[in-house]
């Protein structure tokens, strides 16, 4: 057994900004390691609270006394600093617009470059001994459990043929084998074959992306959005606007609430009574979901009481950045002849008569 360090990236719902994390695992080989980190991976609490999860590498101390391990180490180290440019640097630079992309361009290229670099120390030093190229070692492994997938004969055997030229040093099939696992697709016995149900977390590639959600979604988020200042621009957000599974399951201090429309009662189903901050908690035995909260209107200043499951959840902070809230609440006193009073009523509707009337 041998500690492996599994790396992962993911969208922080919490923070608006993609991180990584990895997970120490006892394992017999990086590819037990990569299975082994998933289960740890779903136990984590904080998962609730991330999108778009990926595994993207898995890193170990080598046994200096074996060539091979020292070598298939190294590669693995600096795929683990290309796939942390690649899943955080990268998609991070597009959401903050900061404008290193040329240099994060250039990175990948030193790091590939470095791929290539121990590739040819490696051939020259152990090929005849039976190394197979560093920088390939975690993708030949899985490469061939594709090849018992595609079945033998056809696009098996094409397969089996392009690793073992890959295996020989070739330059062009190691190119193929590596670039096969990053687009998921690759041309064998004259067609196009896909395999991208072959590369989610529980088949032959561990290259793991929510089905449900594509890759870029989260960056789309933040490009091309305006401030909102004005009273007349609110629109009416979704849950999808809140933090992921946020409701019951986070600390709502200091946190704007995010009210599902609906269950506002006629007369104030407006787009500002949308939002809320919790004033006060109130404890219950119904569970989570059940307690209630007196909260208060960041832009009316109203106050109320009700129930977390009232709430999609937390409003999720690239959309709270969007938002100047005191700006609204200017505006919203700029149009109020008197002061709000608080009057401390629900305007939730917690119930729906039989002909769809909120009623209070």
């Amino acid at each position: 057994m041998q500690e492996y360090y599994v790396h992962f990236s993911f969208y922080s719902e919490d923070s608006g900004r993609f991180d990584n994390i990895s997970y120490d695992v006892m394992a017999e080989t990086p590819f037990e390691a990569r299975g082994k980190a998933w289960g740890m991976c779903d136990e984590d609490k904080d998962t609730l609270f991330r999108s778009n999860i990926k595994q993207f590498a898995v890193t170990w101390n080598p046994n200096l006394l074996d060539a091979g391990d020292y070598f298939y180490s190294h590669a693995a180290s600096i795929k683990q600093s290309l796939g942390y440019l690649m899943n955080v640097e990268l998609p991070n630079d597009s959401i903050l617009k900061s404008g290193h992309q040329k240099q994060y361009e250039r990175d990948r290229c030193s790091y590939l470059h470095s791929l290539y670099t121990l590739d040819t120390v490696a051939k020259d030093l152990y090929a005849d001994k039976g190394m197979i190229p560093p920088s390939i070692y975690e993708e030949l492994h899985y490469a061939e459990e594709l090849c018992d997938h595609l079945g033998w004969g056809g696009r098996g055997d094409a397969l089996w043929e392009r690793m073992d030229k890959a295996k020989k040093w070739d330059r062009g099939a190691i190119y193929s084998i590596r670039d096969m696992f990053q687009n998921g697709y690759t041309t064998l016995s004259g067609e196009i074959v896909r395999f991208s149900e072959q590369l989610g977390r529980n088949s032959i590639y561990p290259y793991h992306n929510k089905p449900d959600e594509r890759e870029y979604e989260y960056i789309s988020r933040w490009q091309d959005k305006k401030a909102i200042e004005h009273l007349w621009r609110i629109p009416i957000l979704k849950e999808s606007d809140a933090i992921k599974n946020s409701a019951g399951h986070m600390d709502y201090t200091d946190q704007i609430l995010l009210l599902d429309y609906k269950k506002l009662v006629t007369g104030y189903q407006t787009p500002e009574n949308q939002f809320w901050q919790m004033s006060e908690f109130q404890v219950s035995d119904r569970g989570s979901l059940d307690d209630k909260i007196s909260v208060k209107n960041p832009i009316t200043g109203m106050c109320m009481s009700c129930s977390k499951n009232n709430f999609y959840g937390v409003l999720r902070p690239d959309v709270t950045a969007r938002i100047d809230f005191d700006r609204l609440k200017q505006g919203y006193d700029a149009i109020c002849s008197e002061d709000v009073v608080n009057t401390g009523e629900d305007i939730y509707a917690s119930d729906i008569g039989e002909e769809g009337e909120f009623e209070r």
